[in-house]
C-alpha cells in the first residue's frame, strides 16, 4: 500500500527535506492504496502464471472476494512504488482523487516525482488494519512504515541521510470497470525522521497532539538522547501543509537536558500543518588559541498536526464534553 508518507513516499505526498543546508524542509508524500484491479497485467502474468493461469480460470479470478482483490492490489501497489513506476501508480488513483490536505491527483504525483528523485532504495511495510466494503466502495485503514536513503549527500557532513516515515491513514476506494482505484485519503498520524551523521544513532521523540482546533495553541516537546561530549542546538516551527511548501525560519536554541519545547499557534487558514524540528550536533575541536565547533550530525523530524475548523461538529462536541466535565468537577468540590 503505500502511501503518503514519503514519499509519501508516501504519501505520498509530501515534500522533501532538501536544501543546501537542510534546515527544515521536511515533508511527506502522500500515501495511497493499491487499487484492486481485476485485470491481471502483463508483467504480473509472467510471475503469477503458474499459480493463477494454469490453476484457475479467469472467471474464477473475477470471483475473488473484494477483500482478496484489495489485498492483492495493495501488494501490487508496493511493487510499483519500489520500482518508482509512476505511470502504473497513476492508474491506481481515481481522477477525482483528493486527500485531507486538499491535494488532488496532479499535486500528489508531483510530490511523488520529487520524492522519487530525492530518495533511493525506499522500502515499504504496510499492515492493513481493516477492510470494509459496500458494493463498489471500500474503506481501508492501514499503517505504513517506509525507510530509505537520500540520493545525495549533504556537503557539510559528506553523508547521505536516512529517512523513516511512520503513518496511519484511511484510504477510500471505488470500483469502476472491475478495477479498484483510490478516490481519497485521510492521514490521521504521520511522523517523518531524516538524519545525517551522528544523529543517525540518536532517538528523537516528539510529543504533540494529532489534531487541534484552528487558531489554538499547542505544545511540541522534543526529547533526544544526545551523544556524549557534544553541543546540541535545535528549533521547532509549525509549517502549513501546502504546495508549493512555505518554509518557516526560526532561531536555533541550545538543547539542555536533552529536551526542547515550544508553544505553537495553529494556523487559521484551514490547512493541516507539521511541527517541524531541526537539530544540529557539533563537537569542539581545540585549535589554540581558539576552539572550533564542527558539525557532526543533523536531524529533521516532522510530526503531522491535523487542524480542525472551529465550525467542525467534532470540535463543538469536544467542547461540550469539556464543559460537562468541568461542571462535574466543580460539583464534586462543593
Amino acid at each position: 500500500m503505500n502511501k503518503r508518507s514519503l514519499m509519501s513516499l508516501i504519501l505520498f505526498f509530501s515534500a522533501v527535506f532538501f536544501t543546501t543546508v537542510p534546515a527544515n524542509a521536511v515533508s511527506t508524500i502522500v500515501n495511497k492504496d493499491v487499487n484492486a484491479q481485476v485485470a491481471v497485467e502483463e508483467d504480473d502474468i509472467k510471475s503469477e502464471e503458474t499459480d493463477i493461469i494454469n490453476k484457475v480460470t479467469f472467471r474464477e479470478i473475477f470471483k475473488k472476494s473484494p477483500e482478496a482483490q484489495i489485498n492483492s492490489f495493495f501488494k501490487k501497489y508496493n511493487k510499483y512504488s519500489s520500482k518508482n513506476d509512476i505511470e502504473k501508480l497513476k492508474t491506481m488513483y481515481a481522477d477525482e482523487y483528493v486527500n485531507n490536505d486538499g491535494f488532488n491527483k496532479e499535486t500528489v504525483f508531483k510530490l511523488m516525482a520529487t520524492a522519487s528523485d530525492a530518495y533511493k532504495e525506499v522500502k515499504y511495510t504496510t499492515d492493513i488494519l481493516s477492510i470494509k466494503t459496500d458494493g463498489n466502495y471500500a474503506v481501508v485503514k492501514a499503517h505504513e512504515i517506509a525507510t530509505g536513503e537520500t540520493a545525495k549527500a549533504i556537503k557539510k557532513l559528506n553523508d547521505t541521510g536516512s529517512i523513516v516515515s511512520d503513518i496511519y491513514y484511511t484510504d477510500y476506494l471505488v470500483k469502476r470497470d472491475n478495477k479498484w482505484q483510490i478516490s481519497a485519503t485521510d492521514v490521521t498520524y504521520e511522523k517523518v525522521d531524516l538524519k545525517y551523521g551522528e544523529a543517525k544513532k540518536m532517538n528523537v521523540d516528539v510529543t504533540a497532539p494529532d489534531c487541534v482546533p484552528e487558531g489554538s495553541e499547542y505544545e511540541a516537546l522534543v526529547k533526544i538522547n544526545s551523544p556524549d561530549g557534544v553541543f546540541v542546538v535545535g528549533s521547532i516551527v509549525n509549517e502549513q501543509i501546502v504546495f508549493p511548501q512555505i518554509e518557516e525560519k526560526d532561531v536555533y536554541r541550545s538543547i539542555k537536558n536533552d529536551e526542547l519545547a515550544r508553544v505553537l499557534s495553529a494556523n487559521k487558514n484551514k490547512h493541516n500543518e507539521y511541527a517541524t524540528i531541526s537539530i544540529a550536533i557539533t563537537r569542539a575541536q581545540v585549535e589554540p588559541p581558539s576552539v572550533v565547533l564542527n558539525m557532526t550530525g543533523m536531524a529533521f523530524v516532522m510530526k503531522r498536526i491535523n487542524v480542525l475548523s472551529v465550525d467542525n461538529g467534532l470540535i463543538t462536541e469536544k467542547e461540550d464534553l469539556n464543559e460537562q466535565a468541568a461542571k462535574k468537577t466543580k460539583k464534586s468540590k462543593k
